[in-house]
């Protein structure tokens, strides 16, 4: 899948490509004096699924090795459009770590770092933001900002080290997400809404179609599976005042809630074979609309990360189908 997101510098941010040993997706090349980064899962003893499309990237750091001995893995593409300097860019990034990861017969099992480096076109370099130790086994989306002062016409990413003496360890990465600026509004024109429980208006399925009058626009679809999922809310952009509700299908979860870097989770009881519609609903407009909040959406073994933006006129919700906890296991 050939990926290009608007107003994004990045080809094929979600790193998807032909899972295989040595092969990079379309869109990343491999970079320095070391081998060449991974598409996972399934190479060298790595199983862990994507956590957003098919594919990722494992990149390792090397102590002792069979080759390439102490040095570290990296790769590298150029930006369609340049980083500007002192301008701030935000973006999120999802880390892991592999405890059984196992090249020929050396054990990877340590964890490592993501640094990400800008380069110039003339070949100047700026360390841009690094992970610290990546020790989680599931995915984790950590947020980061970036203020190059180089022009930086490339993104590197890098696994390294996250202590001396040099060892062989590992880091997988995968669904780079560029938030673009989105336009500030003066601050005396901020609009603030007295908080209240809107009408809901729903269809024949139960589904809503508004709330206050303002149409609900789906925006996607996951399927999930058993009867209980664990939504976490937080802001990954900046915080401005956001005051909104969260709404399952008519069911209010979260009410009146401002949002910011402080996660929130709830846990909800759903219905095996219904559909749902997860709602964002706004209360007031910050000063940087419309209101924007991150999601991750669980049942224990599936997991989504979504945005959800809403304003006073329209109400952004991703549509929830729960299958049986069982449907289509082997027996």
């Amino acid at each position: 899948m050939h990926v290009v997101l608007n107003a994004q510098q990045l080809q094929n941010p979600s790193f998807e490509g032909s899972y295989g040993v040595a092969q990079t997706p379309q869109g990343w090349t491999a970079f320095g004096q070391a081998s060449s980064p991974d598409t996972q899962p399934g190479a060298w003893n790595v199983t862990t699924p994507a956590s957003h499309g098919n594919s990722y990237i494992s990149m390792v750091c090397r102590g002792f090795s069979i080759y390439n001995s102490h040095l570290w893995e990296s790769c590298i593409q150029k930006l369609n459009t340049p980083l500007v300097v002192g301008q701030t860019y935000h973006y999120s990034i999802d880390l892991a770590f592999s405890a059984t990861f196992k090249a020929d017969t050396i054990l990877f099992d340590r964890p490592a770092q993501l640094r990400i480096w800008g380069r110039s076109a003339n070949m100047n370099k700026e360390l841009l933001w690094e992970s610290g130790a990546v020790t989680n086994k599931k995915w984790k989306t950590y947020d980061f900002e970036v203020t190059p002062t180089i022009a930086v016409d490339y993104f590197i990413l890098e696994a390294y080290y996250v202590e001396l003496p040099k060892y062989c360890g590992n880091v997988l990465i995968d669904n780079l997400h560029y938030y673009p600026p989105q336009k500030v509004k003066p601050r005396d024109t901020i609009i603030d809404v007295v908080a209240n429980y809107p009408n809901v208006n729903i269809d024949e399925n139960g589904l809503p179609i508004s709330f206050d009058g303002r149409k609900v626009n789906e925006v996607s679809e996951y399927i999930f599976k058993g009867e209980k999922l664990i939504i976490t809310l937080w802001d990954n952009r900046t915080t401005d005042g956001d005051v909104v509700s969260l709404f399952l299908n008519e069911q209010n979860i979260l009410k009146e809630f401002s949002i910011s870097k402080n996660r929130r989770n709830i846990e909800v009881k759903v219905e095996e074979g219904k559909e749902y519609f997860l709602t964002l609903y706004a209360h007031n407009l910050g000063k940087i609309p419309p209101n924007t909040v991150a999601l991750y959406i669980t049942d224990g073994l599936h997991k989504k990360f979504i945005t959800l933006s809403s304003d006073l006129e329209k109400c952004e919700a991703v549509r929830l189908k729960i299958e049986h906890e069982y449907a289509n296991a082997e027996l």
